[in-house]
């Protein structure tokens, strides 16, 4: 009995775009697939594939849509210099032992071949005590669907990346701690928890923090160019402090992303140390603000 739930990213904008799918081990990669694409506002007109990581074109493994697998029998596979497989005959339980996925590690699927609308989904959990025949399903999400998938794919530039009133509040890069305690003051903001404060000439800046507001908790983090949601968790039908022990879920799940993806780049291993130590700070908040029982 196992089943898993990927996080399945747009590419281009993985921070506004992205659908939470549970899905059981015996399932195949081509109903994956279907719910995905609907789910993310696609047809099924076009061709597609599922690969390794992020490699896309240059996946060493391509789980072919069925169209796509069964037109390419005849081609010379002396000619391929990738593994070429039926998306329809593997399963999620098969595909997960083929590529040695772990948790956190990622998939990509490309979508159209000449729009080339790419996702990456990260293996987020293994739910073992779920059925392994557990039909695909999105059971979290952000971001509305594509309108016009015939449109180039992309950010667009005139949305404002946070919401008010972070938009206008906060600068486009660190913020002081101070100054980002004093967001509580809004009455529309419960709490602010900073989570990655760096000692500068100029005091106690701040490039990741958590803030929850009376329906939704977001996790921030300070990329290039600048503030960007990493995580959202929804409030709907939750108490203030099922939110806020909600939020402090969604950053150790964060933290623990963080460690796989700086391990994956440098080529170190870190360990539950590394991770515990990223939540210093989450856990000091958590104590000051009355709320240890949540450690």
């Amino acid at each position: 009995m196992t089943a898993y739930r990927f996080r399945v990213k747009f590419d281009p904008d993985p921070t506004s775009l992205w659908r939470d799918v549970v899905i059981g081990a015996d399932r195949t990669i081509a109903e994956f697939q279907a719910v995905i694409n609907r789910a993310v506002g696609l047809d099924q007109g076009h061709l597609w594939f599922v690969g390794g990581d992020e490699d896309y074109w240059d996946s060493a493994v391509k789980y072919q849509c069925p169209q796509e697998y069964e037109e390419s029998l005849g081609g010379d596979p002396v000619l391929r210099t990738e593994r070429i497989e039926n998306a329809e005959d593997v399963t999620i339980g098969e595909m997960t032992r083929q590529l040695g996925l772990e948790q956190y590690d990622r998939i990509c699927y490309l979508y159209d071949y000449g729009d080339e609308w790419r996702f990456y989904a990260i293996l987020k959990e293994v739910l073992s005590e779920e059925s392994s025949d557990t039909e695909p399903a999105v059971v979290n999400q952000k971001g509305d669907p594509i309108d016009d998938q015939y449109d180039s794919p992309g950010i667009d530039e005139g949305d404002p990346p946070l919401p008010d009133p972070l938009y206008s509040v906060l600068p486009e890069t660190a913020v002081p701690v101070a100054d980002l305690r004093e967001l509580e003051e809004h009455e529309d903001i419960v709490h602010v928890i900073p989570l990655l404060s760096i000692e500068t000439g100029f005091g106690a800046v701040c490039e990741r923090f958590a803030i929850q507001f009376e329906e939704t908790g977001y996790v921030l983090e300070n990329f290039q160019p600048g503030w960007q949601i990493v995580e959202e968790v929804d409030g709907t039908n939750r108490t203030e402090e099922e939110l806020l022990a909600a939020l402090a879920d969604a950053v150790r799940e964060w933290h623990a992303e963080i460690a796989e993806i700086s391990g994956a780049m440098t080529g170190q291993h870190f360990g539950e140390e590394t991770v515990e130590a990223m939540h210093v700070e989450l856990e000091a908040e958590l104590e000051r603000k009355g709320y240890s029982h949540l450690l």
